[in-house]
């Protein structure tokens, strides 16, 4: 908890002892003797103990080691390295690439040509030097800076860890236990509060920890880079350095070296820790009397929220606020009226005006508070409606844009009727006349399979299938024969037109 915290609770505590002394509203005998009771009781069971250590943290070297920082990655990113070459005899087969240090080699060793080529054909060895470049990252310098990294990283870490063990090692307890027996029946209450934190936040280390953080997590950045796991793998380099041209003349590495310098010669700690210990049994006096107002308060608290008595208690406490009121205007009338007593303005002592103008401004303060809270609420009321009025413009416009949607849709929804009628009545025509193909095409087949039946009767031929005494056999032979009577009809009706007009006809 922080100083501004503590200062807020401490305000408020002020002013709810000061409302409970307050003698407008004083305390009834059973209250007395309750809270007497609590504070008479418990007294073995009341405890508060407390450790924790003031950290005074120095800045001078956080600040040398973050104005190195830069130079340190920096000096990484130079990705300083030795290249190495080397060379293998390779038979000609498996050489990739040849190289001009290649050819200058087989040209002073003739021994690798065993064979003369023919005339327009290339000259082709039997070996090959091939030479490769080798980069080794572990050099005296890389290795310097790894080792001065190592070494920052140990150094703050011994400091974070200590401050770190110390800060875990704060511990706050306070409990106590009341129990009394009254008329109506026992009350117990019990509170234990601990607290593991780091203790109360002055607020004048919060920055230097922050930034002791930050360093111990740049330093771990630093060594996790790929050149630095590199260089880990060579052996450590061990103290005194050697100054190289590049340590001495490289303004990165030249840092690199003078942290170094700065950080083996520091012997001092960089911070301190004073600890206290404190451990209170029984309560003091002032304690002792929160304790019972913590006790009253639990128990104000279960009868508010049990028995649901917070709108009640709202009511009471306006009533009990516009008392007070109306008591201070009668004393304040009482005084103006004490004042005059029927003087007049001349008549009236200097320490009485003064008094009738501290009145004067209290009752302009107390009308000016009056004033501004009336134009808080009514500020409040226009912000209300104005919201009110935003909100109601957009549901008007959604609406408009919903009765806009509707039509819409409802013009959609009548133009697809119209089509889906249309397409109905069009589907509807194809199917007819689909029927009616449909219905003439299964006239001329149960006719041509009549048709047969009776050629295969008249030659005396027999169907495989002459079995048609079941009932779809008999029922299609029954269709069959109906429609060969009305084929049979149709051509004899159109056979006596033709003999009726070719005998009538030949006879005139």
């Amino acid at each position: 908890m922080s100083l501004n915290q503590m200062d807020r609770y401490f305000r408020a505590a002020r002013q709810f002892a000061n409302e409970l002394n307050d003698t407008a509203l004083p305390a009834d005998d059973a209250e007395k003797k309750l809270r007497d009771l609590f504070a008479r009781n418990g007294a073995e069971t009341e405890k508060l103990a407390s450790i924790y250590y003031d950290v005074s943290i120095e800045k001078d070297w956080i600040e040398r080691i973050e104005e190195a920082l830069p130079h340190l990655e920096a000096a990484i990113r130079e990705n300083r390295q030795f290249i190495k070459t080397e060379g293998n005899i390779t038979p000609i087969e498996r050489v990739r690439k040849v190289s001009r240090t290649s050819v200058e080699h087989l040209s002073r060793h003739s021994e690798m040509i065993t064979h003369v080529p023919e005339e327009g054909e290339d000259l082709i060895p039997d070996k090959l030097k091939v030479f490769e470049n080798e980069s080794n990252y572990a050099i005296y310098e890389n290795r310097v800076l790894y080792m001065v990294l190592c070494f920052t990283r140990d150094f703050v870490d011994y400091r974070y860890y200590k401050i770190s063990q110390a800060r875990k090692e704060c511990n706050s307890e306070l409990e106590f236990r009341k129990s009394v027996l009254t008329g109506d029946g026992p009350i117990r209450m019990e509170l234990r509060y601990s607290d593991m934190t780091n203790g109360l936040n002055s607020g004048g280390n919060s920055e230097i920890l922050a930034r002791l953080e930050a360093t111990t997590a740049a330093v771990g950045v630093l060594l996790s880079m790929p050149l630095m796991r590199n260089v880990a793998q060579a052996p450590m380099v061990q103290a005194p350095i050697t100054r190289t041209n590049v340590l001495r003349m490289d303004k990165h590495f030249k840092e690199v070296v003078a942290l170094f310098d700065y950080l083996s010669a520091y012997k001092e700690d960089g911070f301190t820790l004073e600890r206290h210990e404190t451990v209170i049994s029984p309560f003091p006096p002032k304690l002792q009397q929160s304790a019972v107002e913590m006790t009253m308060y639990s128990s104000y608290l279960y009868y508010l929220y049990a028995h649901g008595l917070t709108e009640t208690l709202e009511e009471r406490y306006a009533l009990e606020e516009e008392r007070r009121m109306a008591e201070i205007r009668r004393k304040r009338e009482e005084r103006l009226q004490a004042i005059f007593g029927g003087k007049n303005a001349s008549e009236i002592s200097q320490a009485d005006f003064l008094e009738l103008l501290s009145e004067a401004v209290a009752i302009g303060e107390e009308k000016d508070q009056q004033i501004q809270s009336l134009q808080n609420e009514m500020g409040m009321i226009q912000s209300e409606a104005e919201a009110e009025k935003k909100r109601y413009d957009l549901l008007k416009a959604e609406a408009e844009r919903g009765w806009s949607d509707v039509e819409s849709l409802r013009q959609q929804l009548s133009d697809t009727r119209r089509e889906t009628a249309s397409q109905t009545q069009e589907m509807q025509e194809k199917l007819d006349k689909a029927q009616e193909e449909l219905t003439a095409e299964q006239e001329r087949c149960r006719l041509l399979e009549a048709r047969i039946i009776g050629m295969l009767e008249e030659y005396g031929v027999k169907k495989p299938e002459a079995d048609m005494t079941e009932r779809e056999e008999f029922l299609e032979l029954e269709k069959e024969k109906a429609a060969f009577d009305r084929f049979f009809e149709r051509s004899w009706g159109t056979a006596k037109r033709k003999i009726r007009k070719r005998i009538l006809w030949k006879r005139r």
